[in-house]
Parts: C-alpha cells; structure tokens; sequence
C-alpha cells in the first residue's frame, strides 16, 4: 500500500507518545517490568512509525501478551552472558522478550566494536524480535554499520523441495548517511514475507503468482491454502542460499533452535519458541574518519539518485529512505491504525485495566506534504 493510499484510508490516529505508552502499560498490567515494557514498547513503535504495521503495537502486543500471560515470554527473563573472544558474545536470552534480549545484544556489539573495531553477539532461546531493521538503526546511531539476522519458524521450502524446512529467516543491515535517514536493507529470504501472508488471508486477498505451494505441492495464489503448504525462497536458488545462510548464523552457531525445531510465535502454546539470532556492528572510525565515510556514501547515493529511470519507474530511493519519510510524517501528524485494530487493543484494555486509546480521532484527509 502507497503512503496515500495509506493515508486515504478512514484510520485513527495516534500520538507516538501516547501508542508507546498504552503498550507500556499494557505490558505492565501483564506482570511485565516496567523497563522491560518500555524497551518492548518502543521497538513496537519504533516499525508503526516507519509504516510497518506487521511489525508494530496493532499487530504484535495481544500476541505478546498473551504469551507472557501463558508463561511462553519470560520476563523478567533471567538473562546470561558468555564471553567467547574479546569482540564476541552469547547472550542466553533465558526464553525472555526477543526485543529486550536483541536490543541488549545490538547495543552490547556496538559497545565492542568502539573497543575492537567490531563487535558480535549470538542470542540463543529467545522469541520473534520483531522488525530487524530497527536494532541496525541504533547500530547507525552509535556510527556503526549494523547487521542483524534471525531464525524463524519454518514456513519455507528449500529451492526444488515441497515442504516447509527453513524459516522466512529474515536479515538487515544499516549505516549513517548525511541526512540522518540511515540505509536500512530489512528482507525476507521468502518470496514473499510470512507477516504479508498473515495480513493478505485476514483480507481475503490473493498471493502473487509463484510464491507459494499448497500442501499438494502444487502453486496456489490462495492464502489460506499456502498456509497450510509453504512460501517459495525469494529468487529461486539465490533466496534459498540466503535462508540457509540466516539458519547456520542464527540457529546452529548460536546453539538455539534450528528449522524444523523453531516454534511459532502464532501457533506454538506448549513451550517456548528458542528462537536464534546474531547481531554484528562495525565502527567506522577504525576504517577511516566517520565524515569521509559519509562523504563517499553520499556520493554513490547521489549517483544512484540521478540514474535514469526506467519508463513508469517511481523516484530511485536507497532502502529505508521512504520509511524515513513516514516516520518524518507521522512523527508530526501521528500514526495512523485501523479502526478494527484499535478496538481488538481497547478490548484488552479494558481486560487488564488500563486506559483505552481515544477512539473518536479518525482521519481520511491528505496532507499537501505527503511523501510522494
């Protein structure tokens, strides 16, 4: 969906600050440490902003809370480092919050690599961390490249096979432009990314051709049927190697769950999902002065910019440029969530005793600025 279509589309609107702070006291009412609730809250807002709602507070916190009701999330999660050389970790996550025991992670690389030049860290018995991209932003933040890659429940099939072995195994990377908008690579190694299937069967749509199997083993554009079957790796054999990749970095190295072993976030109820992940960043200033890093960035990015375009082809943009628009947007503006979805929050609300978010704020107007 385009920003304007988005943004034509009747939604209340919320305040980021008042988003972060329903999911924290959400949390909280779920028995959830305050500072781990906030950290929890703030990478659920961080994708809302960004338009990433599959990763965001409608989406992500009645099945966080659920699970952390169920004894599934542990928090506080009792947590262990182990230091396995001076610029490599492992950090037990002890079945805890995939965001808290990430963010921990990331920020424990960049900690490293101000020292050694770089700096990386395996997470064993973890769960879902949500959007990867965001602990590469903090990486960016601190003047580091950042990379983050994580296992997942299986949902794909290797290139020529017909049943789910590997995850959707997503990774990410980022670095520091000029404008402060970072470059941030955020990918499924599917042909088409587990959330998207989730989202296009509760719409009753349909998949795009030759990205799905059903459970014949036979192409099928039907979510529900490819649900019940597996996703295709992204670009054939290029995708698959990508999945791989992500499952021997995330899953066997780390020591967590590997393919077929990982639970779901979604459909696992009787036990934890050991989910695996591994977080690396690079200090720039050990390779060559941060503004020269810049500079030769800025360069290429501008010649990206100015190639020409193909007919019909949009704005060229660098990966993470648009999303740095909506979050410019909806920083001023709020963010906008489906009526449907605000009501599924209230209703938990109202469970846990907490304040609802206002329901009477819905928007179908334009701004003039939109990102175009």
């Amino acid at each position: 969906m385009s920003l304007l279509e988005r943004r034509m589309t009747p939604s209340i609107t919320v305040r980021k600050e008042e988003l972060k702070e329903f999911a924290a006291s959400l949390l909280v009412a779920a028995k959830c440490p305050p500072e781990e609730a906030e950290i929890v809250s703030e990478s659920l807002v961080w994708a809302d902003l960004r338009g990433r709602d599959e990763y965001g507070v409608s989406t992500r916190l009645p099945n966080l809370v659920e699970r952390l009701v169920r004894g599934l999330i542990h928090s506080p999660a009792a947590m262990s480092w182990m230091p396995i050389a001076p610029a490599t970790y492992v950090l037990d996550a002890g079945h805890g919050f995939g965001q808290v025991a990430a963010r921990l992670a990331m920020d424990k690389a960049i900690t490293l690599s101000q020292n050694q030049g770089i700096g990386l860290v395996a997470v064993r018995q973890s769960n879902h961390f949500g959007a990867a991209s965001y602990y590469c932003a903090r990486a960016t933040e601190a003047g580091c490249i950042g990379f983050a890659c994580t296992n997942a429940f299986p949902k794909v099939a290797p290139f020529g096979g017909r049943r789910p072995i590997l995850g959707t195994n997503p990774l990410a990377f980022g670095c520091p432009t000029a404008s402060g908008v970072p470059v941030l690579v955020d990918l499924s190694t599917a042909a088409y990314a587990g959330s998207s299937l989730r989202k296009t069967s509760a719409a009753l749509g349909q998949l795009p051709l030759e990205v799905a199997l059903d459970a014949h083993g036979q192409p099928t554009t039907d979510p529900r049927a490819a649900a019940a079957g597996c996703l295709l790796p992204a670009a054939g054999p290029k995708g698959f190697g990508l999945g791989l990749m992500v499952e021997i970095l995330s899953g066997i190295l780390t020591g967590a769950a590997m393919g077929q072993e990982v639970g779901s976030l979604f459909y696992t109820w009787d036990r934890p999902v050991n989910v695996g992940h591994l977080f690396m960043a690079i200090h720039i200033e050990h390779f060559m002065p941060r503004m020269d890093f810049v500079g030769r960035l800025t360069t290429l990015l501008g010649w990206i910019a100015e190639c020409p375009r193909r007919e019909q082809a949009e704005a060229i943009r660098f990966p993470g440029e648009l999303r740095g628009q909506y979050a410019a947007l909806y920083e001023r503006e709020g963010i906008p969530l489906e009526a449907k979805a605000v009501q599924v929050l209230n209703q938990l609300a109202d469970e846990f005793k907490v304040g609802r978010l206002a329901e009477d704020q819905s928007r179908t107007t334009v701004s003039q600025d939109y990102c175009k």
